[in-house]
């Protein structure tokens, strides 16, 4: 009980500080739309597309994959393939 009364006070305070995510009105229950889902996580979204590039870059992976993907296609897969949800806690951090 007492935990639960910590964390509640904990996100309180991270929804207080984080002044961009009061743009985003989404309930735990409710899907994001794509533009809104993309924007709450581009950073994540962003690392990995740049970490999946910089692999198939060393490792020779990129003469035969994703030779003709971009951001915008790896956001979307993303989205297609995630709970369309906005976390309580950021990811990551």
């Amino acid at each position: 009980m007492v935990n639960e009364h910590v964390k509640d006070l904990q996100y309180a305070y991270q929804e207080h500080c984080n002044s961009s995510d009061d743009e985003f009105a989404y309930r735990a229950d409710e899907d994001m739309t794509f533009v809104d889902w993309e924007a709450y996580y581009e950073r994540d979204i962003f690392t990995m597309w740049e970490r999946i590039k910089g692999y198939t870059s060393e490792t020779g992976a990129g003469n035969y994959m994703l030779n003709f993907a971009s951001y915008t296609e790896f956001a979307e897969f993303c989205y297609a393939h995630s709970s369309k949800k906005m976390y309580m806690y950021p990811v990551g951090r």
